[in-house]
């Protein structure tokens, strides 16, 4: 993976809503709850890129929540990428060598069907016409997601690309780390919350494909974009399984 020239290597936060131009105090604040997201970079090494799904209480400030979730992450928020001239956007991450080879930890998994909602994504990443980007399972692993930082000992390289299952904290649902100097990428997702598979709207219950799907995005190297139908648009909206026309540019054009 290599650090390219339209954005800067960091960490990137995916928390319920975008705050792409800086709101107002007021109207950073709703009365529903949002899952929305946010970008940063590891406070003491700016190679590890963090990406959050935050959960924001109805009344709360998205901005304020995206704060403790990435300080929570040991990270800081990314400086925004230039814009692009559509509304997908890239993180600056590009894989050499691919496919990308992603392995699943099923320990303390939310709910059934967890791994094939994660293999779904593969197909959705790969099979876009115009890109070489590539995406398959290496199966199961008992492995902790080495660059996750609730896995024991500090963050680190060991060159598995690993997703599993912790208990995050600040009202984060998922997280996932990468690095561009190191070919890697790791994925964790919140037992503390509901989930389901299927690709449908349950009420009280987040489907974990349509944020597995939004998380391998940014495995892949892709930004949030702006396009509201975009399975890369920040924010959690509904169960959303099918790349949009958006997310299918931002790939081919970035591989």
């Amino acid at each position: 993976m290599r650090q390219g020239t339209r954005a800067l290597a960091g960490a990137v936060a995916l928390i319920g809503l975008l705050a792409a131009a800086a709101p107002s105090m007021a109207a950073d604040r709703e009365s529903k709850v949002r899952v929305v997201a946010v970008d940063g970079v590891a406070k003491n090494d700016s190679d590890r890129r963090v990406e959050i799904l935050v959960e924001v209480p109805a009344g709360s400030s998205a901005r304020e929540a995206g704060d403790r979730a990435l300080a929570g992450q040991g990270a800081k928020r990314a400086p925004q990428p230039p814009p692009e001239s559509q509304g997908f956007s890239f993180t600056g991450l590009f894989w050499d060598v691919l496919p990308v080879v992603q392995n699943y930890n099923g320990a303390g998994e939310a709910t059934a069907g967890a791994h094939t909602a994660l293999t779904n994504t593969y197909g959705d990443w790969s099979s876009v016409s115009g890109s070489s980007f590539r995406i398959t399972s290496g199966g199961t692993t008992t492995r902790c997601p080495s660059l996750v930082r609730e896995c024991p000992g500090a963050q680190r390289n060991d060159r598995f690309n690993d997703v599993g299952w912790a208990r995050l904290s600040n009202g984060t649902l998922g997280v996932t780390w990468s690095t561009s100097g190191v070919d890697e990428a790791d994925m964790a997702i919140n037992t503390r919350y509901a989930w389901n598979t299927g690709c449908v709207a349950q009420p009280g219950a987040f489907d974990l494909e349509s944020v597995y799907l939004h998380e391998n995005g940014h495995v892949a190297g892709l930004g949030h974009s702006n396009d509201l139908s975009a399975v890369m648009y920040p924010s959690y909206q509904t169960a959303r399984c099918a790349l949009a026309q958006d997310d299918r540019n931002g790939i081919a054009a970035l591989y």
